[in-house]
């Protein structure tokens, strides 16, 4: 019996079959309390809405009028949902639920893989977006290192000069001992000069660490959004995997080795970047010293040393103004970063939540697609193309 209403229905155009929910029983007396009660009804079978029963009274049925032009005719017979829930009943008593009335859609299947690869693009390229980007600022932050040292260089130069003099000046000081009471006061101008360019000179150090925790910070919350995306890149393998076996294998070894490299980047820039901290760090408590010994020292310039200190202290604070405005531009550059980097948190947080809900809501293949459907059409814009 069943095979013949197969074949009648062959004639008919092709209708999805909707989802079984529960048993037979339990579908029949649901919509039977929700007509008897004056509720919203629904077919048992197609969950189609049901009319009201007749002033007049009648019999209630669970089931959709008989249509012809629905489903079509079997011999002498309108086929109906009635019909069509009994025999699907008697199908799964004898073959059981995971039994499939037809066999395997491919296709369906390959439109599955290609509405998940659809949402998994956008991922892919923000992830290469943002990796690019990252690269250009730490591009921009080695250059404007490399820049601040070469004017600390010559300031160093300046001093070692400075000291030079001094040495030279020495041995003309016990010919001016007689005008020091009159150098007194330039003498104390010259240590005033002498202690606001330290002042400058620490000031200068504040303002570089501060630069480098800014871009350290920006460093890390990047690995994070990398992070927060690989897991969600895992997740979606994981479904893909369920389709088809074989491509997930190629996934996973491809995701493996994005990870391998990531590390390994991370690795080298963290030991480059702790290599020139060190430097900087010796360069620092060397040139302090200097200036140290410079100022210990200073009781005992004349006239001519004095003028050559004041020239060397406005030369330092002339090459101190272009790194001040770099600084700026390194942190405007680390806010934009982190503004880029809680927009793909936050899109990524987006997806996995649809992706989620799609998954557990959806019945059959069709429900799939209409929820992903949806989910594409309001999944946010990539923050570039705004």
């Amino acid at each position: 019996m069943t095979e013949q209403l197969v074949e009648a229905t062959q004639e008919t155009p092709q209708l999805a079959p909707p989802a079984r929910r529960g048993s037979r029983e339990e579908r029949r007396a649901a919509t039977l309390r929700a007509l008897s009660s004056g509720e919203e009804a629904r077919c048992a079978y197609c969950d189609e809405p049901l009319p009201p029963l007749p002033p007049r009274g009648g019999r209630p049925t669970p089931y959709c009028p008989a249509d012809p032009e629905r489903y079509g005719q079997w011999g002498a017979k309108t086929i109906t949902c009635a019909m069509l829930d009994e025999h699907r009943e008697i199908w799964v008593q004898t073959y059981g639920p995971d039994q499939p009335m037809t066999q395997l859609d491919v296709h369906a299947l390959d439109e599955r893989l290609a509405a998940l690869q659809s949402v998994l693009n956008p991922v892919q390229q923000e992830v290469a977006a943002l990796q690019s980007h990252a690269t250009g600022e730490l591009a921009a932050a080695l250059a404007a290192r490399e820049t601040a040292e070469a004017e600390r260089d010559r300031a160093v130069q300046a001093a070692r000069t400075a000291e030079s003099e001094r040495e030279q000046a020495v041995a003309a000081a016990e010919h001016a001992r007689a005008k020091s009471e009159q150098a007194g006061a330039e003498r104390a101008a010259a240590e005033e000069r002498a202690r606001q360019a330290v002042a400058d000179r620490d000031q200068a150090i504040v303002e570089r660490d501060e630069a480098q925790q800014a871009a350290e910070t920006a460093h890390h919350d990047r690995q994070r959004a990398l992070d927060q995306l690989t897991d969600a890149h895992e997740r979606l393998t994981e479904l893909h995997n369920t389709l088809a076996s074989e491509r997930a294998v190629g996934l996973e070894r491809l995701d493996q080795l994005r990870r391998e490299e990531e590390q390994a980047r991370h690795a080298l820039r963290t030991a480059l970047l702790e290599e020139a901290e060190q430097r900087l760090r010796a360069q620092a408590e060397e040139h302090a010293q200097r200036l140290q010994d410079t100022q210990d020292s200073a009781d005992r310039r004349i006239a001519k040393l004095t003028d050559q200190l004041a020239e060397a202290t406005r030369d330092y604070a002339t090459s101190l103004a272009p790194l001040h405005s770099q600084l700026e531009t390194a942190r405007s550059d680390a806010a934009r970063l982190a503004a880029a980097e809680t927009a793909a948190r936050h899109q990524a947080a987006e997806l996995r939540t649809g992706l989620a809900h799609a998954l557990s809501t959806a019945d059959d293949d069709a429900a799939l697609r209409k929820l992903l459907h949806g989910m594409l059409e309001t999944t946010p814009q990539d923050p570039q193309d705004s």
